[in-house]
């Protein structure tokens, strides 16, 4: 598969067109990651401690090869879209693996990880568990960095379905909301259909964390909600 540069030439625009909606979705992701300039762009800051790194629902390792690793990183990315994994193992860098799997069951030994983030993937995992392995994996002292989905988000989509008049999301998003506040309240959350959707309060992440063996240090509101905390 080739590489797809941001700037999207002719050529580009034919080639995902004819892709699947799904990888499409991945590479808009990728072009997001690859421009600082970007209102959703975001990614974790990496220090030259960072030796190994791990990425929870890595897509097609977008935010891996957007950070531009030197070589000498161990980078790892974990996500359960198949197509994705695939499509991505063939155009990141050597330094960068990536691995079918979920945030909730990582296939990697205790203490393997100088950093392990994630970038808007964990509203949709179970968060308790996915915070459990993150710790569980880490190094102690590593970091761990998320970019997550603010109850404001849930909002503006809850009115823009009240105006389009989109009844079956509305329904979701009563899901949602009842769910979070399961989240925010018993760090609990139940699966419909496999869905576990979720939006995060800055007090619930830090309890979920705390519980999960990592202490919150940063708490970032605008422009993205951005949680960081390190290894107890």
């Amino acid at each position: 598969m080739p590489m797809i540069t941001s700037g999207c030439d002719e050529e580009s625009k034919k080639f995902r067109a004819s892709m699947d909606p799904a990888l499409q979705y991945h590479y808009g992701e990728l072009d997001i990651a690859r421009d600082p300039a970007h209102p959703n762009h975001a990614l974790p800051p990496i220090r030259s401690d960072h030796r190994r790194i791990l990425d929870i629902g890595c897509g097609m390792g977008q935010s891996l090869m957007a950070l531009q690793l030197s070589k000498h990183v161990e980078a790892w990315g974990v996500d359960c879209d198949v197509a994705a994994v695939a499509a991505g193992s063939r155009i990141v860098p050597h330094n960068v693996h990536l691995l079918a799997g979920t945030g909730e069951y990582l296939p990697f030994t205790d203490r393997s990880f100088d950093l392990v983030f994630s970038r808007v993937a964990l509203p949709y995992m179970d968060l308790s568990r996915v915070i459990a392995e993150a710790a569980r994996v880490l190094l102690p002292g590593g970091e761990f960095w998320a970019m997550l989905h603010p109850p404001s988000m849930l909002l503006h989509r809850i009115r823009q379905d009240i105006r389009s008049g989109r009844m079956k999301d509305l329904i979701l998003c009563g899901y949602i909301g009842v769910n979070s506040l399961l989240l925010h309240i018993l760090r609990r959350q139940f699966r419909i259909r496999g869905c576990c959707e979720t939006v995060q309060t800055s007090s619930g992440m830090k309890r979920i964390l705390a519980a999960g063996g990592l202490q919150p240090f940063s708490v970032c509101l605008a422009p993205h909600f951005i949680v960081r905390a390190y290894k107890i």
